[in-house]
């Protein structure tokens, strides 16, 4: 059984996929692939602004795409995620990683501090810049090893997609 969690990018693409409702269907309905929630992934989506009509049924959409895909397989957040999110942040720094905390790598630090404790064995992300560029990557190994635990593979939106249209086994 794999047991994932989707960056909050994935969600947004998914749902402009022409065979969109197909892909989720298929996700949903995969035994051997847990998709895991996790409350900033959440939070983030709620934040999309709702300045238009448009705008807020874009947040609606995603919203009911992301209850559906994840289910009741939510993860906890907690001090200790964060802790480690900020341990990732301290040493990303100190090996020439260029964002602050206050950019988005805190809720990429987050997911992938969140789905490290919890063992998960895949984080999907369509964010090459900061959740999965090599400092990134680096920082997460060196980190996780000390704290002996693993750090989960990261594969591309375009895997997920590949793997879904094809319906290949698991």
């Amino acid at each position: 059984m794999l047991r994932v969690i989707f960056d909050t990018n994935i969600y947004g693409r998914l749902a402009g996929e022409q065979d969109g409702p197909t892909l989720e269907e298929r996700i949903r309905s995969e035994k051997e692939f847990i998709v895991y929630g996790y409350a900033p992934i959440r939070q983030e989506i709620r934040n999309i602004p709702k300045e238009s009509k448009l705008s807020q049924r874009n947040r609606i959409l995603l919203l009911n795409l992301y209850d559906k895909i994840t289910g009741n397989h939510l993860l906890p957040d907690s001090i200790r995620v964060n802790h480690l999110a900020k341990k990732y942040f301290d040493y990303y720094q100190r090996s020439g990683g260029g964002y602050s905390w206050q950019s988005s790598i805190k809720f990429d630090f987050m997911i992938v501090a969140c789905a490290s404790i919890h063992g998960l064995d895949i984080i999907y992300s369509a964010d090459n810049k900061t959740m999965s560029n090599k400092t990134a990557i680096k920082t997460y190994d060196h980190i996780n090893l000390k704290e002996y635990i693993r750090t989960p593979r990261f594969l591309k939106y375009e895997d997920l997609v590949k793997q879904f249209r094809t319906q290949s086994n698991l």
